[in-house]
C-alpha cells in the first residue's frame, strides 16, 4: 500500500513518529511530505500541486498539522474559518479521488496557559467536526495516545520525545493494519474554495528567472524575482499565503491586490537552522484578488519602506544590501471564504459536540 504522510516538524525529525511509524511498516510504501512551521493549508497545498503535476493518488493519507495550526491560530496567522476551510478542501479532495484519510491531532507541550489551551480545544473541535461531517475515521489524539498530557513527553515546546513518537507510530501503525479507514464521504454541495498557483502560471516581468529547486522538504520550479522585477499572478480569491524560499539574499517585497499595497520580507530567522528555507508564508492582511495579484521586487527602497508593514512568522533583517536582495516564489493560495458556509459548519460543529 502507498501511504502518504503530510506534517510537520514532528513528522520530520529523525525519531519522530513518521520515521518510527516506517520503521513499524517496512511492507508498505510510505512516502513523508512534512514541512514545519505550517498548518493544513499548506497540506493541501501540497496535494493540489501533486494532482497538477498529475501524480497517482496515494492509498491513504495519513494528516498531522494541528499542532502547527494550534501554532499559528494563537500567533495570528491563522484563523478558525481557515482551518476548517483547509481541512474540508483536503477531506473532499481525498473524497473526490477514492484515499482514505486519517487525522493525526497532535498538541504543543502543555504550559498551563489559559489562552493556549482554547486554541488546542478550537482546533481539535475543528478536526473532529470534519471528520464527523465526512464519515472519516475517529481523529488519533495525543491525549488518546499518551493519556493525561504531561510535559515530560516533549524534549521541547513542540516536539515529542523518541518515546511519545514510538507510542504515536504504534497507534497509527495499528489502525493501518486494521483496514478501517473509511475514504471521507463526498460533500455534494461543496465547492472549490482554495486554488494553489504555480509560479509556472505566473506573468513575469523585469528581473525574472526560472529556477528549479530540489531539496528534501520540496522540489519544484520556483521564479526568482531580482530588482526591479515583478510577477503578476492569475486568481481570484483571499490571498491566503505563498510558498517562499528563503535564502541569503532574500528581502523585502511588495504585494499589491485590490487596490491595496504592502511590504514584507521573505527573510526568516529560523534560517539559522535551515539555511535555504522553504516556508509557507500566512497573510495576515488576505487582501481580495481579482487577477490582479502583484508580487514585486521595487527598487526603490524609500517607497518600499513607505507601504504597510505586513508582519510575519519570526522574521529577520536582510542579510545583503537592497539592490542585490531577490524572492524565490513556488506558488500562492488563493481562498474564497463564504459566510454561509462558515455559519453552518458553525451549526454543525455545536450540534455535534
Amino acid at each position: 500500500m502507498r501511504v502518504l504522510l503530510l506534517g510537520g516538524s514532528n513528522a520530520g525529525v529523525y525519531f519522530g513518529w513518521a520515521a518510527q511509524l516506517q520503521g513499524l511498516m517496512p511492507e508498505h510504501e510510505i512516502t513523508n511530505m512534512f514541512l514545519g512551521a505550517v498548518g493544513s493549508l499548506y497540506g493541501l497545498a501540497r496535494l493540489q500541486e501533486a494532482e497538477r503535476r498529475e501524480q497517482a493518488p496515494p492509498d491513504l493519507v495519513v494528516f498531522e498539522y494541528a499542532l502547527n495550526d494550534i501554532i499559528l491560530l494563537d500567533a495570528g496567522f491563522a484563523t478558525a474559518a481557515l482551518v476548517h476551510d483547509a481541512l474540508s478542501s483536503v477531506a473532499q479532495h481525498c473524497a473526490e479521488r477514492g484515499v482514505p484519510l486519517l487525522f493525526l491531532c497532535l498538541r504543543p507541550r502543555p504550559t498551563g496557559r489559559a489562552r493556549v489551551s482554547s486554541q488546542v480545544r478550537r482546533i481539535e473541535r475543528i478536526y473532529r467536526g470534519v471528520a464527523r461531517a465526512r464519515a472519516m475515521a475517529r481523529c488519533v489524539t495525543l491525549e488518546a495516545i499518551l493519556g493525561r498530557e504531561r510535559a515530560e513527553d516533549f524534549v521541547d515546546a513542540h516536539h515529542l520525545t523518541a518515546e511519545a513518537s514510538r507510542r504515536c507510530a504504534e497507534v497509527v501503525a495499528k489502525i493501518i493494519s486494521s483496514g478501517e479507514i473509511p475514504v471521507p464521504r463526498v460533500d455534494r454541495s461543496h465547492t472549490p474554495i482554495f486554488d494553489y498557483v504555480p509560479a509556472a502560471a505566473a506573468r513575469a516581468q523585469g528581473r525574472c528567472r526560472n529556477v528549479d529547486i530540489v531539496s528534501t522538504v520540496f522540489s519544484g520550479a520556483f521564479l526568482e524575482i531580482a530588482r526591479p522585477g515583478s510577477s503578476h499572478w492569475p486568481g481570484r480569491g483571499r490571498l491566503a499565503g505563498l510558498l517562499l524560499r528563503s535564502t541569503h539574499e532574500s528581502g523585502v517585497f511588495r504585494i499589491a491586490a485590490g487596490g491595496r499595497a504592502y511590504a514584507r520580507t521573505a527573510q526568516s530567522s529560523m534560517r539559522e537552522i535551515v539555511p535555504n528555507l522553504i516556508l509557507l508564508h500566512y497573510s495576515r492582511r488576505r487582501p481580495w484578488a481579482d487577477f490582479d495579484l502583484e508580487v514585486a521586487m521595487p527598487d526603490d527602497a524609500s517607497a518600499l519602506a513607505a507601504l504597510p508593514e505586513e508582519k510575519t512568522l519570526l522574521p529577520a533583517e536582510p542579510g545583503t544590501p537592497f539592490a542585490e536582495q531577490t524572492l524565490q516564489i513556488a506558488g500562492v493560495m488563493f481562498w474564497r471564504p463564504s459566510f454561509w458556509r462558515r455559519w453552518l459548519a458553525f451549526l454543525r460543529l455545536r450540534l455535534g459536540s
